[in-house]
């Protein structure tokens, strides 16, 4: 009969654990939609900062190759 309360006394805790948890993660994020939550782990951490260039962006030649192909010759 002991393990009966003991049982019962363990989920009872657990259960307020959970609710305390839950009441305290509610409050954080009062503020957005599902879907902002869902993509909050794909933003990145810092900002960009203001006039650089993307990260994934592909830098473009100021000036053209050294060696250029000749045009092809005409018969």
């Amino acid at each position: 009969m002991p393990v009966l309360w003991i049982t019962v006394i363990l989920s009872l805790l657990l259960a307020l654990v959970f609710l305390v948890l839950f009441v305290k993660e509610h409050r954080r994020f009062h503020f957005g939609s599902p879907e902002r939550t869902a993509l909050l782990p794909l933003e990145d951490d810092a900002p960009p900062a203001t006039g650089s260039a993307s990260p994934h962006a592909q830098p473009t030649p100021s000036t053209p190759p050294a060696n250029p192909q000749p045009p092809p010759r005409r018969p």
